[in-house]
C-alpha cells in the first residue's frame, strides 16, 4: 500500500514538473513575442508615426507574424508576415514579406503634401514634425520579394475622399525594386483629384477605371508605366459633358502623368453645345499638361462629323474647335425626328465652329450646305391645326408645295450654347413640278432645338468599335 502511494506521488510530481515546464516555456514565447512587439512599436514610432502599434501574434526562427497599426484610428494597418530563414538573416536580408487585409489611407493637405498616418510622401521628412525616418541611425535590411494583396485604398483631400482596391509584387533586383501593381476604383472618385488642378474641372462621373502598372523603385525615385482601362465612364469635364467612354490608354509615365501620341477611345455622347454620337478620339497628354487631339470622328446619319486637329488645356478648357460635317443624309436625319409624313434626300456638309469658353460652349455661325439637289416631301394624312388652311391661303399653298418639293439648294445656319435650344435657320430653294407649272419656289423656315433631339436618338444604334473592344478585351487577359 505504501509503495502504491509513492508511485502515485511520483506521477504526480513529474506531471506538476512537465506543467510547470510547459508553463515556463509559453511564459517565455509570451514574453517573447511581447518584446517583438514592443521593438517593433518603437521603431515604426521612431520613424515618423507616433500612433503605431504592432501586435506580434507568432514569432519563431523562420517566420513572424504581425498586426500593425500606423495610425490611432486604425485608417493605416493591416497583417504582415515576415519570412526570414537563419540563411537569408545571415546573407543579411528578408525572404519576403506579405501584406493581407491592409487598409491604406492617403491624406493630401492645403500645402499639396502627401500623407501616410502623418507621415509626408513628399518633400522632406521633416515636414511633418515627426522627425522623419531619414536617418536616426536605423539599420535597413532589404527585402527580396513584397507581396501586398487586394489592400483597401482611401485618398482624402479637401475635395472629398475616393476609394479603389490595390494589388502589388515588387521584387528585389541588386539595389532596385520591380514589380507590378493593378489598381481598380470607381470613377465617381476623380472629382477628388481636382484637388491638384486648383479649379472644379471634373463633375458627376460614373464608370470604371482599372490601371496596371510597372514600376522601379531605386531607393530614391519611383517611376511607374503602364496602362489605364476606362470602362463606361461618363461625366462632366468643365463645360463638356461625356458619356460612354470606353478604351485602353497607354501611360510611358504615371508620375508626371503622360499619355503616349495616338491613343484612342471610343465615345459615345460628347456634348460640345452640339451633342456629338459615336464617335472615336485618338490623342495624347504630354508633361506641359496640354491635351493634343489628332483625330475626332463621329459617324452619324450615314455621314461623318471630324474635328480639326486641335490641343486644349483639360484643366481650363478654351478655345475654339472646328467641326467639319461630310455628306450626312437628310433622309436618315429627319426620319429621326419622326414627323408624320416627312421625308427628304440628298446630303449636307459643311462647318460647325464650337466655342468652348470658361463656364460655357457656343456654336457659333454653324453652315450646312446641300453637296447637290435633292427632294424634300411633307405629305401627311392628319397635317397639324397651324398648317391646314382654306384652299388658296398661304398656308394651304406652302402645303402643296411640299407635297413633293424638289430643291436646287438647301442651306441650314446653326447657333447656340450648351444647355440651351439650338436655332437653325434653314433656306431652301426649287419647286414642285405639280405646283403652279415648277414656278420657282424660295422656303426659309426656323427650327428650335430639332436638332439637338435628333443627334440624341441615335445613341440608341450606339456600338463600341472593334478596334477599340480588342484592345479591352487584350488588357482584361494580360498581367502588367
Amino acid at each position: 500500500m505504501r509503495q502504491q502511494s509513492v508511485r502515485r506521488l511520483r506521477r504526480w510530481l513529474v506531471l506538476v514538473k512537465l506543467a510547470l515546464i510547459g508553463g515556463a516555456v509559453a511564459l517565455a514565447v509570451e514574453h517573447r513575442t511581447d518584446l517583438a512587439g514592443t521593438a517593433a512599436t518603437q521603431a515604426l514610432r521612431r520613424a515618423g508615426f507616433p500612433d503605431a502599434a504592432v501586435t506580434v501574434t507568432d514569432l519563431s526562427v523562420e517566420q513572424t507574424n504581425a498586426v500593425v497599426r500606423l495610425d490611432r484610428q486604425g485608417t493605416v494597418g493591416g497583417t504582415l508576415t515576415i519570412r526570414h530563414p537563419t540563411d537569408a538573416l545571415l546573407e543579411g536580408r528578408i525572404e519576403r514579406v506579405d501584406l493581407a487585409g491592409v487598409r491604406l489611407r492617403l491624406d493630401v493637405a492645403k500645402d499639396g503634401v502627401l500623407r501616410v498616418a502623418g507621415y509626408p510622401l513628399t518633400g522632406s521628412a521633416g515636414a511633418g514634425g515627426n522627425g522623419g525616418a531619414a536617418g536616426g541611425g536605423n539599420l535597413v535590411i532589404p527585402i527580396d520579394t513584397i507581396q501586398l494583396g487586394d489592400a483597401a485604398v482611401t485618398l482624402a483631400t479637401p475635395r472629398g475622399t475616393a476609394g479603389g482596391t490595390l494589388r502589388l509584387t515588387m521584387t528585389r533586383d541588386g539595389a532596385t525594386h520591380r514589380g507590378q501593381a493593378t489598381l481598380t476604383a470607381p470613377a465617381k472618385g476623380l472629382p477628388v483629384l481636382t484637388h491638384w488642378t486648383g479649379a472644379d474641372t471634373i463633375a458627376e462621373t460614373v464608370g470604371t477605371l482599372t490601371a496596371k502598372a510597372r514600376l522601379t523603385w531605386d531607393g530614391t525615385a519611383l517611376k511607374a508605366q503602364g496602362d489605364l482601362l476606362l470602362a463606361d465612364l461618363a461625366g462632366r469635364f468643365g463645360p463638356v459633358s461625356a458619356s460612354g467612354i470606353n478604351g485602353v490608354l497607354s501611360l510611358p509615365s504615371l508620375f508626371p502623368p503622360v499619355v503616349a501620341p495616338g491613343q484612342t477611345l471610343a465615345v459615345k455622347l460628347l456634348d460640345v453645345g452640339l451633342p456629338l454620337t459615336d464617335g472615336t478620339l485618338r490623342f495624347g497628354y504630354g508633361t506641359k499638361g496640354r491635351l493634343s487631339v489628332e483625330r475626332a470622328e463621329w459617324h452619324w446619319a450615314g455621314g461623318v462629323l471630324r474635328a480639326e486637329p486641335f490641343a486644349i488645356d483639360p484643366v481650363a478648357p478654351r478655345g475654339t474647335v472646328t467641326l467639319r460635317a461630310e455628306r450626312v443624309h437628310l433622309g436618315p436625319m429627319l426620319a429621326m425626328v419622326a414627323v408624320d409624313g416627312l421625308d427628304a434626300s440628298g446630303t449636307v456638309s459643311g462647318r460647325l465652329p464650337v466655342r468652348i469658353a470658361a463656364d460655357t460652349v457656343h456654336l457659333d455661325g454653324g453652315l450646312l450646305e446641300a453637296d447637290a439637289p435633292g427632294t424634300l416631301r411633307y405629305d401627311p394624312e392628319n397635317p397639324p391645326g397651324f398648317l391646314k388652311g382654306e384652299e388658296g391661303s398661304p398656308t394651304a399653298l406652302l402645303m402643296g408645295a411640299l407635297t413633293d418639293f424638289r430643291y436646287d439648294t438647301l442651306t441650314a445656319t446653326v447657333d447656340g450654347q450648351a444647355g440651351g435650344e439650338l436655332a437653325v435657320g434653314i433656306a431652301i430653294r426649287g419647286s414642285n413640278p405639280a405646283f403652279y407649272d415648277g414656278y420657282p419656289v424660295a422656303l426659309n423656315l426656323k427650327v428650335s432645338g430639332a436638332l439637338d433631339r435628333i443627334l440624341r436618338q441615335s445613341l440608341d444604334t450606339y456600338r463600341i468599335p472593334e478596334t477599340v473592344r480588342d484592345r479591352m478585351t487584350e488588357f482584361q487577359r494580360r498581367n502588367p
